[in-house]
Parts: C-alpha cells; structure tokens; sequence
C-alpha cells in the first residue's frame, strides 16, 4: 500500500508555527536594543504558536493513524518516534540548562511535551470514548490544579508542561476524524471559533490580550555554580571539580485558562484556513509547506544557528533593530533550500 498523500495545508501552518517561532527565538536570543512594533506583536502572540504546533500535531497524528494498514506497527512506530523525541529534548535541555534535576526528565521542553502528547494519544488510540475520557479529565485536572494554586514540575508548571498542551493535542487528534467525515463541520467550527475569540477579546482589549490578562509566569528550582549559570558540559565540569551547586530560580511564561481557547481557536482558525486553500493555491503554500514537511530538522538547526550568530557577532551588531529578522530569514532560507533540494533530487529518475 502506498503512502497517502500529504496534506498540504497542514504542512503549510506547520511550516509557519516555525517560521513564527524562529522569529521569536531571535528576537529573545539576540535581544535587539530598541524592540521593533513588529517584535513586540510577535512576542504578544507568542503563546498562539505552540498550540498552533500542537493542534497540527494531533491532526498529523489522527490522519496517519486513519490511513495505516496495520494499526499495530502504527502504535510501535509512533511510541519509538515520541521515545526518540524525549531523549532528544532531555539532550537539548542538558547543553542548554544542565543536569537538572528532575527537570530534565519531566519538564524538558517543547519537544518533550510533545513527545508525552503524542505517546497518550497512541494509547488511546484504539478507542475515541477512552480519549475523549482522558481529554476531559485532563482538562478538570488542569482547572483544579489551577484554582488551587497547585504546581507540579512538568505537569502544569515550569517550560511546557503536559497542561494544557497535551489536552490540546488531543482535542486535535479526535476532532479530526469528524471533521473528515462531516465537511460542513469545518465552516461551523471556524465560524464558532471566530466568534469566541472576539467574544473572549472584548472584556480586556486585543491589544492587551497578551498581557497579565493572558500570560503569568511558572518558576522552577535550578542549579548553578560560581563560575556559570548555562552550559551543561561547563556545569557538570564545575561539579566534577567539586564546587558546590548554588540554588537559582529561574522563570517562564504560561497560558492563563482566559488565553488558552483563545489561542487554541486562532490555531485552529489558521489550520482550517490553509487547508481549505491548500488545493486552489499549491504553488503559493509551497515554500510554507517545505518547511512544514522538515520541522524537526528544522527546530534542532535554527536552535543551532541563532546560537551561532549570537555567539560569532559582536554584541553592537547582534543587537541591531534588525538582525533578528535577518537571522529569521536566513534560518528559514537555509532550511528551505535544503528541502527544495531534497524535492528535486527525489524527483529524478
């Protein structure tokens, strides 16, 4: 049996989730001096991005596993796949942060978020009732949890945690069989979604939506040593000398429940819209869709290579107005000649 066909549009918001994430990774990476307005709305809509990430994941997942011959070696495929994800993120997060611990197990980063998501949605995949009883159950979990100011590393506190990202992804994987099946459900579901998100954006304004309304910050218990802060080969040589770990507290930023069905809504809003031109418009989603069909390849290089340029420029030039969007654009460039390249040698004879 041969490979479905990939679903253009799909591939083409996945492709601009990374092109959006690029652009906020440079401009937090490079710390430009004078923040462009353009940089201050990417930053502002920077929680839409990784449920645009985990909205295409769970729709990916659910058309694979609807077009496998053989569900068994989809669900061992799939959880190798999310094993191999979480080794890579726990490898990331140690050249980066270190061996803490246990974040480095539970709380890693996106890709280990993902890689959790997509090994809960496998389980359940043989039963929509079963998933639909986890999505709602981790939905309440994650309201209680919040009402009660409980935080648990990895679970709804520190750098993406299961929640709400993994009820997202879900959601995702099971609404995409009714959608297959049902066309007009895509209209009413892009229609509804509109319509809640100006309806949630009322109360504190679009422009501020972005702001205490929306997002608050989670804080986790690191390690570092006297002579560094970053860099797990430099921390782990500190400790191998002996010098002692010194506590430091380090923050990051997290969806309140008034922003996530915002967010979740213009994910999916961004979705529907791609798919539904994807076929009329091919040629124009094609560079889109590239990037989208290299994402993992992608977010491990443009990682590498905004570190790279922070690291080789001087800091008067690393932080220029406009070397973010520079670095941004050569990012995505690179990736997207290799995956042109890649197209047309696959396309010889």
């Amino acid at each position: 049996m041969s490979a479905a066909p990939r679903d253009r549009g799909v591939d083409a918001a996945r492709g601009l989730a990374m092109v959006l994430m690029t652009s906020t990774h440079a401009l937090r990476i490079l710390h430009p001096r004078r923040m462009p307005e353009i940089g201050e709305w990417l930053l502002r809509i920077e929680p839409v991005i990784p449920m645009l990430f985990f909205v295409v994941g769970g729709w990916s997942l659910a058309r694979s596993r609807r077009n496998a011959a053989d569900p068994a070696a989809w669900r061992r495929r799939h959880l190798l796949r999310a094993l191999g994800l979480w080794v890579l993120s726990m490898g990331m997060f140690f050249v980066y942060s270190g061996p803490q611990w246990p974040e480095i197990l539970v709380s890693s980063g996106v890709l280990g978020c993902f890689a959790a998501s997509v090994a809960i949605a496998v389980a359940f995949s043989g039963s929509a009732a079963a998933g639909t009883t986890v999505f709602v159950a981790s939905l309440v979990a994650w309201l209680a949890l919040w009402n009660r100011g409980i935080r648990i590393d990895g679970l709804d506190n520190g750098t993406f945690p299961l929640l709400p990202y993994m009820p997202v992804f879900l959601g995702a994987y099971l609404l995409e069989s009714p959608l297959k099946s049902r066309r007009w459900m895509n209209s009413a579901l892009g229609t509804l979604a509109a319509l809640w998100v100006l309806a949630l954006s009322i109360q504190p304004g679009f422009r501020e939506l972005w702001g205490e309304w929306g997002v608050t910050q989670t804080f986790q218990d690191y390690f570092r040593t006297a002579r560094h802060d970053l860099n797990g080969f430099a921390l782990s040589w500190d400790l191998f000398q002996g010098l002692p770990a010194l506590p430091r507290q380090v923050g990051f930023w997290y969806p309140l429940p008034s922003l996530v069905p915002v967010a979740v809504s213009l994910a999916g809003l961004c979705v529907l819209f791609f798919s539904s031109i994807a076929d009329r418009f091919p040629g124009r989603l094609r560079p889109l869709s590239i990037l989208g069909r290299l994402s993992l390849p992608y977010y491990v290089g443009h990682l590498v290579f905004l570190g790279a340029v922070g690291a080789v420029l001087p800091p008067s030039a690393a932080s220029s107005s406009w070397t973010w969007l520079v670095a941004t654009l050569a990012a995505a460039g690179i990736c997207l000649a290799i995956g042109i390249l890649r197209e047309t040698r696959g396309a010889q004879p």
